[in-house]
């Protein structure tokens, strides 16, 4: 089978990415212009079924790097983010689901599926009772930790190290608060999916020891075959899916950072595929919310080429269909009940 034809045949799913309005205007203007030379193009949900691309989850962000630039404070500003995901939804024709049943139903309907996530718990701010009110409005997957250290925990990469060599002040000491560990537990209680992409290896080690269910790292890579500070080390890779969990794949590449081509990509995947197997694999590209790629992949729509890389790669058609979409159902059906 080529891995175009698996690809239009398989259940695929983007496990992180953002809508095509994560910054309001005029700033959403001036993150385009100055990452011109390397940005790729918006991706609309209107676009992800040609793309072969069956659900997604999308992500607001509350952090203060995107909530500063709305109005009426950083919660506000996560639940305005929530409802424009919802409103482009609805206008795409795709369904804003919430389970790994009706993801499979939207796809046999011919319906993209939208499920709801965040990137970055800043606003929350010590009120774990707004996890709660985001698992009500159909939120199934959050990062605790984004660009900046906050209250529940600290990132691998501040912000200020994406753009230059600026000095960078650690806010607390590494690692998951006790406020973090009680806001990983009340996600376990809801059938919240936590995703340690961003975190620190301290706060990644601490939240996958304390967390009963399976969780992911949504977009990284393997840093025994790049020094590049979000990915992995092998111990952080075999603490998530000693829990059940998963790693991403994702396709950035910035400043020689990140993976270089469909190649490369799919190197990342062998080395953890050898260190813990396929089964804990899955595909997050970031889409709308990159400032750079990979060679040969300027969005969704050259996933099937990752898919054939996959296939061509020495992964069997059950495996390559676990990456595309399958693990990450799985891992969703093991934290629906709480």
């Amino acid at each position: 089978m080529t891995g175009g034809i698996l690809h239009d045949e398989a259940l695929v799913v983007d496990v992180h990415t953002h809508g095509t309005a994560l910054l309001p205007q005029p700033a959403r203007g001036l993150y385009r212009l100055v990452n011109r030379l390397t940005m790729p193009p918006d991706v609309g949900f209107v676009e992800l079924a040609a793309a072969g691309v069956d659900a997604v989850v999308a992500k607001a962000v509350g952090d203060p790097i995107v909530t500063r630039w709305h109005r009426g404070g950083a919660w506000a500003a996560v639940l305005a983010q929530l409802e424009r995901l919802r409103a482009d939804a609805r206008r795409a024709g795709a369904r804003v689901l919430s389970s790994a049943a009706e993801v499979r139903a939207a796809r046999d309907e011919g319906r993209t599926a939208v499920v709801l996530g965040l990137e970055g718990a800043d606003a929350i701010g010590d009120d774990l009772g707004r996890l709660d009110h985001l698992r009500q409005l159909g939120v199934r997957v959050v990062v605790p930790v984004h660009l900046g250290d906050n209250q529940l925990g600290t990132t691998c990469l501040p912000w200020q190290r994406y753009v230059g060599p600026l000095p960078v002040r650690r806010r607390r000491a590494p690692g998951l608060s006790d406020l973090g560990r009680r806001a990983v537990e009340r996600m376990n209680d809801l059938g919240i999916l936590v995703d340690l992409a961003h975190a620190d290896r301290a706060t990644a080690l601490e939240a996958a020891a304390t967390s009963r269910h399976p969780v992911l790292a949504s977009h990284t890579g393997a840093r025994a075959l790049q020094d590049f500070a979000r990915f992995l080390a092998d111990d952080e890779i075999r603490a998530i899916a000693a829990t059940g969990g998963l790693i991403g794949l994702w396709p950035y590449r910035l400043r020689g950072r990140g993976v270089a081509d469909v190649a490369d990509l799919v190197s990342h995947a062998r080395h953890v595929a050898v260190l813990v197997g396929a089964g804990h694999l899955c595909l997050g590209t970031d889409m709308n919310g990159v400032p750079g790629l990979m060679d040969g992949y300027r969005s969704e729509h050259d996933l099937r080429r990752v898919t054939e890389a996959l296939l061509t790669g020495g992964f069997s058609e059950p495996e390559v269909r676990g990456v595309l979409g399958e693990n990450f159902l799985r891992v969703l059906e093991a934290v629906e009940s709480g």
